[in-house]
């Protein structure tokens, strides 16, 4: 299967030349098939609407038929459809990397580097990231540094989920399905108008399952989880110019998944304890106690949209507050050596103004004004300790960010099929935090302000109406942020930057899409982190080179038959890291504590960096049949890595492996009933999902092993 796949998307850059199509974003609905049908995609990967084949951006995209078909249910499954990006954890928190760029900083005021959207809003919480995808119109990938565009925090790239707004159509979907390991899942989506003005659309998520891990203390499955949510959304369209989006969201989760861990190769503190199990497999866990992952989310938004002749303007607002509690076994025994709990509340305002020109012109733009302000607050935070009295209290953090951002780009179409775009965005990030830990010392408050230039420059040459070619520069930019969970204020660590260069090529001729794009980043100053007992190490500690290649071809072989393969090729190594952090084994007996790893500096240059495979690749089939009047809808998603390694020392890898997912759905003549059948990860392969290197043990997670399931679907 790993050759397969391999092979496949190796064939798919090679049909580029012959077949000259491309991947897109359908953000509206595509037209008829024809010469021209693939040609009218519109995507607003560039803060305005524009065709997907004219814009300068490698984009990894899913429409709403494409999550149904691969039965992309969560963010996590996007891995799927996107190629060059990955989708981790460390812990609960959500880590994306895309062609190689990410990060593994987890903790106070501290944020991915991929920025995710939803609707247009931030989420800077990497605890409030994971998220269903359910009653989604489409999913954008923009792969590279979005700086200019998309702000603070987009070295990497950028996700943009975008929910379904209410329609004046009245129609509803109730979906059911039960699968392995007791996996239980229900959801809704309904959709009416109140008036020839006004509609409102709700949608409800609810999932349980009791997990694949037993604790091998105990007996019990200590992975069982339930989650729900439920978002609504209020449409007012006053006139043909005016329209407003009101939307309230509530979800919940409790679900301790991520940290019912096992030790990588049986690493742990326990193995110094006589009589002490220590759990090294998929299936099992030696933890002391039940861990916990409890979310609680809100989050109130407004949309307004105003049509000016020729000009558009857009107004974004948004409050979100997260709280979650967090209880974890960072040693895997059932002796309490080092076990944390503690809670956070994440609050986030966002307000953007966006004014764009519409229609065809020589000259397009867009430019934006945007604040950002969040308050993040680690409370009580503890240790669990045998023998103690009383939990331990460590410490306690309160952190405020602020910033402001002017931002402008334009697209000035100079010479026949010559199109020059430049950008550039100004932005100042102020930082106020303090804290208290366990012997007494702490900060009364620090602050420190970073500001921020962010350009981008591209040049398309369009061939014909359908087929383009580019080459475009651009700035991404990670904040700067205080070293609280460090026990500390200074130094300071420095914000990232990451300079990228992009050559690309995009067609579409009738039933195909093809785009590929070659790139080379220079980034500096990374901010990169190692976990020591209770305290974290920060720096801003190394500079890497990174460079590829990747291609993704569709095509509508037949009126019943679909495949696309796209694959990532990616060279991501460190050019310069003196003292990364490394973990040496303590195998003294005698030792007076249980420090199983002590931690000791390292060269790690020329070291290819964390959660950076060489190749990546995915395929997806689609076959429809006429069958009993109805129609039978066959699909298979396939996935495939090499290897890569969770730390820049090289301690601790994942070998390459594959993935594959079958769904089969029978849809019913009148189309109001679906029955579908799936299995995921069906040929059962076994493979880390996380490493979490520590003082006390080297922990680890493995992803779900083969299931089955069933589900049934109601549309009205």
């Amino acid at each position: 299967m790993s050759r397969t796949l391999a092979l496949s998307a190796a064939a798919g850059a090679l049909l580029a030349g012959a077949a000259h199509a491309q991947t897109g974003t359908v953000a509206a609905p595509q037209a008829a098939a024809g010469d021209d049908s693939t040609q009218d995609i519109v995507v607003t990967a560039q803060r305005r609407s524009e065709r997907l084949v004219d814009v300068p951006i490698s984009i990894a995209s899913v429409s709403e038929q494409q999550l149904a078909n691969s039965g992309t249910t969560s963010i996590f499954n996007l891995t799927q459809n996107a190629p060059g990006l990955r989708l981790d954890t460390t812990g609960p928190y959500v880590s994306p990397t895309i062609r190689g760029v990410g990060t593994t900083l987890s903790g106070p005021g501290l944020n991915s580097n991929v920025a995710i959207y939803m609707d247009g809003f931030y989420i800077p919480n990497q605890l409030g990231s994971d998220f269903q995808l359910i009653s989604i119109s489409n999913v954008q990938v923009l792969k590279g540094p979005q700086g200019t565009l998309f702000g603070r925090n987009s070295t990497g790239g950028a996700i943009l989920v975008t929910t379904k707004d209410p329609t004046f159509d009245t129609h509803a979907t109730v979906k059911a399905s039960y699968g392995s390991f007791n996996r239980l899942n229900g959801s809704f989506y309904a959709s009416t108008g109140l008036s020839d003005k006004i509609a409102v659309n709700l949608t409800g998520f609810y999932e349980q399952g009791d997990g694949y891990v037993r604790n091998v203390n105990t007996g019990h499955k200590d992975a069982a989880f339930d989650k729900w949510s439920v978002r609504g959304k209020l449409l007012f369209q006053p006139s043909d110019t005016v329209k407003f989006v009101a939307a309230y969201g509530h979800s919940e989760a409790d679900d301790p998944t991520s940290y019912v861990t096992s030790s990588y190769q049986g690493l742990s503190a326990g193995n110094k304890i006589p009589g002490v199990t220590v759990a090294d497999g998929r299936r099992v866990t030696s933890n002391g106690i039940q861990a916990a992952h409890d979310f609680n989310g809100d989050t109130a938004s407004l949309t307004g949209e105003f049509d000016m002749g020729g000009v558009a303007l857009k107004s974004y607002t948004q409050y979100r507050d997260e709280k979650t509690h967090e209880l974890a076994d960072y040693d895997g025994t059932a002796v309490n050596i080092f076990t944390p709990e503690w809670r956070v509340r994440d609050r986030t305002f966002n307000q953007e103004f966006n004014l764009s020109s519409t229609g065809n012109r020589k000259l397009s733009w867009v430019a934006g004004l945007y604040y950002y302000h969040n308050k993040n607050q680690y409370n009580d935070f503890q240790l669990l300790i045998d023998g103690l009295p009383a939990p331990l209290v460590i410490f306690d953090s309160n952190i405020t960010n602020k910033a402001w951002a002017a931002f402008g780009d334009v697209t000035w179409n100079f010479a026949d099929r010559f199109y020059l775009t430049g950008g550039l965005r100004y932005g100042t990030d102020k930082v106020n935090g303090s804290y208290d830990n366990f012997v007494g010392a702490g900060s009364d408050g620090a602050k420190v302000t970073f500001h921020s230039l962010s350009p981008r420059a591209s040049l398309r040459y369009e061939i014909d109406r359908s087929t383009n070619v580019y080459a475009s520069y651009n700035r991404g930019y990670k904040a700067g942020f205080l070293p609280i969970s460090a026990f500390a204020v200074a130094p300071k660590i420095k914000p990232e930057k990451i300079d990228a260069f992009e050559v690309g090529f995009k067609t579409a001729k009738g039933p195909f899409h093809f785009e590929t794009s070659a790139f080379y980043y220079n980034y500096k100053d990374l901010q990169v982190a190692a976990y020591i007992g209770v305290t974290s190490i920060f720096r801003n500690a190394a500079t890497s080179r990174i460079w590829g290649l990747d291609s993704s071809l569709t095509a509508k072989l037949t009126d019943n038959f679909d495949v696309s393969v796209s694959g990532t090729y990616i060279h991501a190594k460190y050019r310069d890291f003196q003292g990364a952090v490394a973990y040496a084994q303590d195998n003294d007996p005698t030792s007076p504590t249980f420090s199983l790893f002590n931690t000791f500096a390292t060269d790690a240059s020329g070291n290819i960096m964390p959660r950076s495979p060489k190749f990546m690749a995915n395929l997806n089939l689609h076959y429809g049949i006429d069958l009993g009047g109805g129609k039978l809808d066959l699909n298979a998603n396939g996935y495939y890595t090499t290897r890569f390694y969770y730390d820049a020392p090289h301690q601790f890898s994942q070998g390459a492996y594959g993935l594959v997912n079958l769904r089969a759905t029978y849809t019913t003549p009148d189309e109001r009933w679906a029955f579908s059948v799936y299995g995921t990860n069906v040929t059962d392969t076994k493979y880390r999902s996380q490493v979490l290197p520590g003082t006390y043990a080297i922990q680890q997670t493995y992803g779900e092993p083969a299931a089955i399931g069933a589900s049934v679907t109601f549309n009205y």
